[in-house]
Order: structure tokens, then C-alpha cells, then sequence
């Protein structure tokens, strides 16, 4: 479902214009509700409840709390039975609003935990690599690297842990 997800989330986009902070920051909330509150999940994809009822309960609930292009992107959501997708949306909306205002989104993958020193420098020489105005990274430690770590952004990898060379090797010997 990527397609679907980039396509709504780039009509959002577009629609967003320099609205873009607040639709963010509804979107994300909205979403968060999403995976949060079970029963509303449930009522949003439940294929045996009327898309009018669901429209319904949008409107009476959100129309006060939602911007016009916000409440008419859930509206078309879930009239387009797409309701499911509202997690993978908003990741892809996020990452397209951030790639727009030249935000580096980065995962930083460490054998062991690093000092925050450690990380803005590694932060500040991707920043400068991508010409990024801000870079959001989120640090996950995984023991398995043995040592060094992975840089990951978008869908390349940067792999400076042993684990990765000791594979690489492996593969070079086992050719």
C-alpha cells in the first residue's frame, strides 16, 4: 500500500500550502488517537458500519478541532475505505513535509549508547552532507553491531558497524 499512502499524503501536501506546521501537528494528533483509542480504530474500519455514520461521527467530533483540509482529508479517507492506512499516511506525509522544508530525517543504529557530543557531530556532518537546514534523527541501540554503528536515511544505508564488515567479508570469502 506505499502508492496509496505517498498519494494521499502528497495530496495533503499540496493542499497543506503554508499550513503546513498545523496540519502536522493535527494530522499527528489524529493519528495518534488512531493508534491509541482501540474502539475508534475498530468503528473507522469496520466495514459493516455506513460510511455516512462514520462521516457523521467525524464531523460532530472534529469539525471544531480539525482544519477545513484536514477534516475533508479523514472525510475522504474513509470514504474511500482507507482508514487503515492513516498511520502509513501521516509517516509518508511527515517524511514528504520534511524533504519539502529540507529536514534530514535520520536513524542513527549504535552498538552502544554515544554521549549527545558524539551524535550532534555525527548529525552536523550528515547536515552538511545533504545541505539539510535541520536534521530529526531517532538513536536506537542494538547490541548485535558488536561495534560502530548504521546510519540510515530515506533508503540508504551508511554501515560502519563490524557486524556489516564481518558480513561483507563473509560474502567476499564464501564467493
Amino acid at each position: 500500500m506505499p502508492l496509496v499512502e505517498k498519494r494521499y499524503a502528497q495530496a495533503l501536501l499540496e493542499l497543506s500550502g503554508s499550513d503546513i506546521n498545523s496540519i502536522k501537528e493535527e494530522f499527528g494528533d489524529f493519528t495518534n488517537l488512531y493508534n491509541s483509542d482501540k474502539d475508534f480504530r475498530d468503528f473507522l474500519n469496520n466495514p459493516v458500519v455506513k460510511t455516512d455514520k462514520k462521516q457523521a461521527l467525524i464531523r460532530s467530533v472534529f469539525t471544531d478541532r480539525l482544519s477545513k483540509n484536514m477534516l475533508n482529508m479523514i472525510l475522504l479517507l474513509v470514504s474511500k475505505h482507507r482508514t487503515a492506512e492513516i498511520p502509513g499516511i501521516f509517516n509518508q506525509f511527515i517524511q514528504m513535509a520534511n524533504e519539502t522544508a529540507n529536514v534530514l530525517d535520520m536513524k542513527i543504529i549504535m552498538a552502544a549508547p554515544m554521549d549527545e557530543v558524539q551524535l550532534e557531530t555525527l548529525r552536523e556532518k550528515f547536515k552538511k552532507k545533504y545541505n539539510a537546514v535541520a536534521v530529526n534523527s531517532t538513536e536506537i541501540v542494538d547490541e548485535s553491531l558488536i561495534g560502530g554503528l548504521k546510519v540510515i536515511i530515506g533508503d540508504k544505508v551508511y554501515d560502519g558497524s563490524v557486524k556489516g564488515r564481518i558480513e561483507s567479508l563473509t560474502e567476499i570469502v564464501s564467493v
